[in-house]
């Protein structure tokens, strides 16, 4: 490798904060090379050596949950799993050449790079407002797409889902990406990567607190939510808790739960949230108890971060 292709990788791989462009063109520029390449198959083995280099020269041992990291590391780590899975590779790739990076990356994707989950999955993207690059791209290549519950584009490339909305599209309207991703339900939800710098946005500061343990219930969306739509973010944080088993609430929280959650999930026609969660309510609320509310963390509120409760007779 070249000198100044090593100055490259050694930039890329610190824990200073990213510089702008040199993260997305960095992982753009080695996707293309590695599938152009005519004289072996396409393969992604050696768009990560320089992060393998740099575990290798860790002593640590630690999950990054089980660990604080900075917000560059956590850059890296999103890139790796959006790059690691080859729709993905290919789908980030147009839309960042489509959009010149000017999109951002949340929810799934960064969640699982900041519990160093290894599975891939769908991908969630916000452009800002009145930027429809992204969205002519996919439609001049005919990704097909449906709209889902809140009536925004998801599109089907290849096994990948992709959902693409503007904050103007979100719920009551907004004017930022960053005033969107603060009404997100859980604020582990909430983180997002811009694609064109690498910078992470996190409204809600979680990442200087890690290792996180508190999925960060967003009591002022859940307490402006219909009661299926309640229910609805219930079973997505059964859904969230059981796939990340270091996660635990709060007491505040579990008594809200208890309080205004449960009782909506027993009034709830399930027939209309069935598709979520098929094997019933019954089933659910078990699987609630043990998921969530039998995993409170009794511990004493850290010092500067009080338990934030809902103001409202229903969440009392």
């Amino acid at each position: 490798m070249k000198k100044d292709e090593l100055n490259r990788e050694r930039d890329l791989f610190s824990h200073r904060e990213p510089r702008p462009d040199v993260f997305y063109e960095h992982w753009r520029n080695e996707f293309v090379r590695e599938v152009d390449n005519v004289h072996r198959p396409p393969s992604l083995r050696d768009l990560f050596k320089g992060i393998r280099a740099a575990d290798r020269t860790s002593s640590k041992v630690e999950t990054p949950n089980r660990r604080p990291i900075g917000y560059s590391e956590l850059s890296v780590l999103a890139l790796k799993l959006l790059f690691g899975r080859f729709d993905s590779a290919q789908a980030i790739d147009t839309l960042g050449r489509a959009t010149n990076g000017e999109l951002y990356i949340f929810g799934g994707a960064i969640r699982r790079a900041l519990f160093n989950d290894k599975s891939s999955g769908d991908i969630d993207i916000m452009a800002p407002n009145g930027d429809d690059r992204a969205i002519n791209a996919l439609d001049g290549l005919g990704i097909p797409f449906v709209l889902n519950s809140q009536k925004l584009r998801r599109y089907r490339w290849n096994s990948l889902q992709i959902d693409i909305f503007q904050p103007r599209e979100f719920f009551g309207g907004f004017s930022k990406v960053e005033e969107a991703l603060s009404y997100f339900d859980l604020r582990i939800n909430a983180l997002s990567l811009h694609l064109h710098s690498g910078q992470i946005l996190d409204p809600f500061g979680i990442v200087p607190r890690t290792p996180i343990t508190d999925p960060g219930i967003n009591w002022p969306r859940w307490r402006e939510m219909s009661s299926l739509q309640v229910v609805v973010l219930a079973i997505r944080l059964a859904k969230i808790m059981y796939e990340i088993s270091d996660l635990m609430i709060s007491t505040t929280d579990a008594q809200c739960l208890v309080t205004a959650v449960l009782p909506e999930i027993y009034k709830c026609n399930w027939a209309t949230v069935q598709q979520r969660f098929p094997a019933g309510k019954e089933m659910f609320l078990t699987f609630f108890t043990r998921t969530v509310l039998d995993r409170v963390d009794r511990r004493p509120t850290e010092q500067g971060r009080p338990e934030e409760r809902p103001r409202d007779r229903r969440w009392a």
